[in-house]
């Protein structure tokens, strides 16, 4: 049964590692045979695709947009209330969507993720939105699912980068390590916890070596690479950096681009690209991050996201005040990227590129 947030009774959403994530070929259809009455939460592109994977329809369909929760009262508001049991279907805002869904209604939730690119598919709290701002603090609730359909099938339907972006979600903890580094340099941070940043990185390294290992021959994703991809994913909370000297400029920086932009984005391309730029700012091993991002095939450089010179230019400066606000020591808030300094970053990020991925 969906469960809500209560700090004051000690309650914790359930740990990552933890989650059941069940992997297969036909796994949805097989699944989908045997669940009771079931309410679906997804978006047109999602649901249209799943139709030939499952083998009954639901008594009702939410259909979302974004996270707004007025907008999801309504769509919550909109289903049929003699279900027995949620299910969401697509990719990070369907799923966090069903969680909203599966409390309102107080009944079970089984996430099917269309894409493995979001931490959305192992994390039962989700966040409290209004329109394109995250508003919710310590009273943000979680729903932990009854387990998560990894249908390689289904999955493999999406686009190469809508995957691979999991991936970016993942190595942009390098950003955190790189500003520490930075910080503890100049003696602004005490030194770096070697053992703890190893962690991160011997995870990092073992991804970017790991991942080219699982496509076919012809060079395409696999149903190991989605694999690969989810545990990558579900692994990341146990392997992460934690500490209060690296900061996550990389994830705070997601929300501005969207703002500025004013309209969705990839969450694990934005999250790749603030690491990057992160890493610029503070100088320290951007190389090994782009050359990781590069072999796991994640896009981070801002043309290849769908973001124009003038848009990024206009996010580098709304940073600035966002993340001032916020209290959060980055370099990026520290060391404003404008004048010459924004043109150095725009030529390391849209200048030279593999030969592979293009000019």
């Amino acid at each position: 049964m969906a469960r809500s947030w209560d700090r004051s009774k000690g309650e914790q959403p359930g740990l990552a590692r933890d989650v059941d994530i069940r992997y297969g070929r036909g796994l949805l259809r097989a699944e989908s045979a045997n669940w009771p009455r079931y309410v679906a939460v997804s978006t047109p592109t999602a649901w249209r695709v799943a139709q030939p994977y499952l083998a009954q329809p639901p008594a009702g369909l939410g259909t979302v947009d974004y996270l707004d929760w007025g907008h999801l009262e309504e769509v919550s508001a909109s289903l049929p209330d003699d279900a027995e049991l949620v299910v969401g279907v697509g990719g990070g805002v369907p799923l966090d969507a069903s969680k909203y869904v599966a409390l309102r209604k107080e009944l079970p939730l089984i996430l099917v993720p269309s894409i493995v690119s979001t931490g959305a598919i192992i994390h039962g709290m989700f966040a409290k939105w209004e329109g394109r701002l995250i508003i919710g603090g310590e009273e943000m609730p979680f729903c932990d699912c009854e387990h998560v359909i990894v249908d390689y099938d289904y999955v493999l339907q999406a686009p190469e980068y809508l995957n691979t972006a999991g991936l970016g979600d993942v190595l942009c903890g390098f950003s955190g390590i790189a500003e520490w580094q930075y910080n503890a340099e100049r003696g602004a941070a005490p030194p770096v916890d070697e053992e703890a940043v190893g962690n991160t990185l011997s995870h990092h390294r073992d991804i970017a070596q790991g991942f080219p290992k699982t496509l076919d021959p012809e060079g395409n994703l696999t149903s190991d690479s989605i694999r690969f991809i989810m545990q990558a994913v579900q692994d990341r909370d146990d392997r992460m950096l934690q500490n209060p000297n690296a900061p996550g400029a990389d994830h705070a920086m997601m929300i501005v681009f969207e703002i500025v932009a004013d309209r969705r984005l990839v969450h694990g391309e934005l999250t790749a690209l603030g690491a990057v730029i992160a890493a610029w700012g503070a100088g320290r091993r951007q190389e090994e991050l782009v050359e990781r991002l590069e072999q796991c095939r994640v896009r981070f450089r801002p043309t290849d996201i769908g973001l124009t010179r003038a848009e990024f230019r206009q996010i580098i400066e709304d940073v600035v005040p966002y993340l001032t606000e916020r209290g959060m020591d980055t370099v990026v808030a520290r060391e404003p990227i404008v004048g010459e300094r924004f043109e150095a970053l725009w030529d390391y990020l849209e200048g030279s590129r593999p030969a592979s991925l293009g000019a």
